[in-house]
């Protein structure tokens, strides 16, 4: 879910590429025989995972779900630490992935409240700050949207203190070794150059998403050219230099137009949807396509998913579906851009094993489909229910 305002993929091996079937898959297939059941070919299944330290909540854990027994709380909400939750299937995914493929990255799109174990709005200092090592871990980048601009409009520069409450988190994380991502909402070439002196000691990747709004519609025409361009093979985030995101396919007219503009790109990494208009599901040669950078070497491709609703567009909705029915499925929400949303209990083992953890999940799809990666959106879900 890529929302109207923030607050919101080592490349194949060319010759495994050369080898797929060049078919157009249906929607229920996601390219990934999801609905079919095809195991997916050369990847093992056990959910071995990578091993992480146990989990042990430090002394001064703060819980940000209603606590039992508290008559001030509303009875129906869930007795949750929501925050607690989202790491929790974040890790899981994160393990699951990688013992399928040990080379598959992982993205957070914001979260960063969610790296240390405080209270979400708290300045601390870095020694009160207890890091969430696990979910850390189990991330190879982390996506931050409007550091510098677009929080609250676009092209509009961010408060003093949301810059500096991002920056606590962000210079906690500087030695983690994880691979920032920088995205603005600016086409001004004065704030795309203040925002990049600002993140430098992070030596992130950055891009300027062009208007209408927030929207992630189009690509940026400010630079003319991407950052940094080069004409290296890119297999992994760190070699990378610039990125790309594309996720709102609607303006490009049909799902030829938009692969074949975003295939005659330089950027080093191209984050999009997996289907066009979020119903119509790219094809292997769809994929072939945009795998090698305009100048003719490979580049990466990340899938972008959200993990923290329900969209009623999507291959795994199924019509009879709506508010309590399946169980998972909670309140609606009106941010969805081809039709409606509806909020997840992420927690739910039902909602998970549609995301990751078996091979018509839909991760598995875009793992067989040849992504090399996914960012994750809805992240910060985990706030609504809070606010509940």
């Amino acid at each position: 879910m890529v929302h109207p305002r923030p607050f919101r993929f080592h490349h194949m091996i060319d010759l495994i590429v050369r080898s797929l079937p060049a078919r157009t898959l249906t929607v229920t297939a996601i390219a990934i025989a999801i609905s079919a059941g095809i195991t997916m070919t050369g990847m093992s299944m056990r959910a071995t995972g990578q091993t992480l330290e146990p989990f042990i909540p430090p002394a001064n854990s703060l819980s940000t779900g209603p606590k039992p027994g508290d008559a001030s709380k509303d009875d129906t909400k869930p007795k949750r630490d929501f925050a607690e939750e989202m790491r929790k299937m974040v890790i899981s995914l994160s393990r699951w992935a990688k013992s399928q493929r040990s080379d598959f990255s992982i993205v957070a799109m914001n979260g960063l409240d969610l790296t240390t174990f405080i209270e979400p709005g708290l300045f601390v200092t870095k020694s009160d700050a207890k890091p969430a090592r696990n979910f850390i871990r189990a991330l190879d980048g982390m996506l931050v949207e409007a550091p510098n601009y677009g929080r609250d409009g676009y092209n509009k520069e961010n408060t003093d203190g949301e810059v500096k409450y991002d920056q606590q988190y962000l210079g906690r994380l500087s030695n983690t070794g994880m691979r920032f991502f920088m995205l603005d909402y600016t086409d001004k070439l004065e704030n795309i150059r203040n925002s990049r002196a600002r993140t430098k000691a992070l030596d992130p990747l950055y891009y300027a998403a062009p208007p209408p709004d927030m929207q992630l519609a189009a690509l940026a025409k400010v630079p003319a050219t991407p950052l940094n361009e080069n004409p290296f093979v890119i297999d992994t985030l760190h070699k990378a230099r610039n990125f790309a995101m594309v996720v709102d396919s609607g303006p490009f007219g049909n799902k030829d137009a938009y692969v074949d503009a975003l295939a005659n790109t330089n950027y080093d990494i191209l984050i999009l949807d997996a289907f066009d208009r979020g119903t119509t599901p790219l094809t292997f040669d769809d994929i072939r396509k945009l795998r090698y950078k305009k100048l003719g070497t490979p580049r990466l491709l990340l899938a972008y998913i959200d993990i923290g609703t329900a969209q009623t567009y999507r291959y795994y909705w199924r019509n009879d579906w709506r508010a309590g029915s399946p169980s998972f499925i909670s309140g609606a929400s009106n941010n969805g851009r081809w039709g409606q949303e509806n909020h997840v209990y992420y927690w739910d083992p039902q909602w998970q094993n549609i995301i990751f953890g078996n091979a018509n999940s839909y991760v598995a799809g875009l793992m067989q489909l040849g992504f090399d990666g996914i960012v994750l959106d809805g992240i910060n879900d985990y706030r609504w229910w809070i606010d509940q």
